[in-house]
């Protein structure tokens, strides 16, 4: 079994239509319908988006990741749709994305997670792109292999 019949299920508990969480999430409506009558598996970034409109966690629609996406590491976000992105979706995101990869640091590291996140947050966007193609860099010698596959497991 896959995941199209909880798929339906949950839109429909969430009084939507398949169309409408189609074009919330950018998925070509066949494809969702796909998904249902089928019930196959969903893309992981898929279901980052459907879980971000229907305020769930993403496990309630998939456990695994295709073997095509196992090395994707920044899921696609849902589009704006003319402001309709609310912070419903940003606490979503962050619950099923962001959450999972932080609470793999250890409870003393927390203020240093913080400290980071703050000071990349008031960085111009230059400055940002800079830390980005360093960091990108430093992956080439210097990538702790069991938090890589630390993180590669919370994509699961």
């Amino acid at each position: 079994m896959g995941y199209g019949i909880k798929l339906k299920e949950l839109i429909e508990e969430k009084n939507l239509s398949v169309r409408q969480v189609a074009n919330e999430s950018g998925i070509a409506p066949t494809t969702l319908y796909s998904i249902i009558s089928r019930d196959t598996n969903i893309r992981y970034d898929y279901a980052l988006r459907i879980a971000n409109i229907l305020d769930v966690p993403v496990s309630e629609l998939c456990n695994d990741i295709p073997p095509s996406q196992k090395d994707e590491v920044e899921p696609g976000l849902l589009s704006n749709f003319g402001g309709l992105t609310t912070n419903l979706n940003k606490k979503t995101y962050f619950q099923n994305r962001t959450l999972p990869i932080a609470s793999n640091y250890e409870y003393e590291e927390f203020p240093m997670l913080d400290r980071l996140i703050a000071e990349f947050y008031i960085l111009n966007d230059k400055a940002r792109e800079e830390v980005l193609q360093f960091i990108r860099f430093k992956h080439s010698t210097d990538i702790d292999k069991v938090r890589e596959a630390k993180l590669k497991r919370l994509k699961k």
